[in-house]
């Protein structure tokens, strides 16, 4: 099994189009030994591709944001993370003026919505609102 991880995040997606195409060519053999994990983004051009005749029996898709109960573990994530960033000496005075709850349900469930079931998403504004350089409240 060879997984390929972030497809989508590879910045030329020519190339992207272009991975899938190999893999598509490759998988056609019988008996190939191998099999791929590909996650990605639905990005529109590498739906084009996985609708192929070449890979649409060949493959099969998992959309997580259809999998019962991700969006309230990314919740989750993002209200522990908050809560750390709360109850980080560091940030105290930076955070002392701001209105409770921080940050407001909506926002979090916009930040959960923004994530499309990606997990990446939730640990990459974390890791953004929780630079020790800034105000968290203005990096959110």
């Amino acid at each position: 099994m060879i997984v390929i991880d972030g497809l989508d995040e590879c910045i030329d997606p020519a190339v992207q189009v272009s991975i899938l195409h190999i893999l598509a060519k490759a998988v056609c053999y019988d008996g190939f030994p191998l099999g791929f994990f590909i996650t990605s983004r639905p990005e529109h051009h590498l739906q084009i591709v996985f609708d192929l005749k070449e890979l649409i029996f060949a493959t099969k898709l998992i959309s997580l944001d259809c999998v019962p109960g991700v969006s309230q573990d990314i919740q989750t994530v993002l209200e522990s993370g908050f809560t750390c960033i709360l109850n980080d000496r560091q940030f105290r005075m930076a955070l002392k003026s701001v209105p409770r709850p921080w940050p407001s349900p909506e926002k979090i469930r916009e930040l959960v919505n923004h994530s499309s079931g990606q997990f990446i998403y939730a640990a990459t504004v974390m890791r953004f609102i929780s630079s020790p350089d800034y105000n968290p409240n203005a990096q959110l």
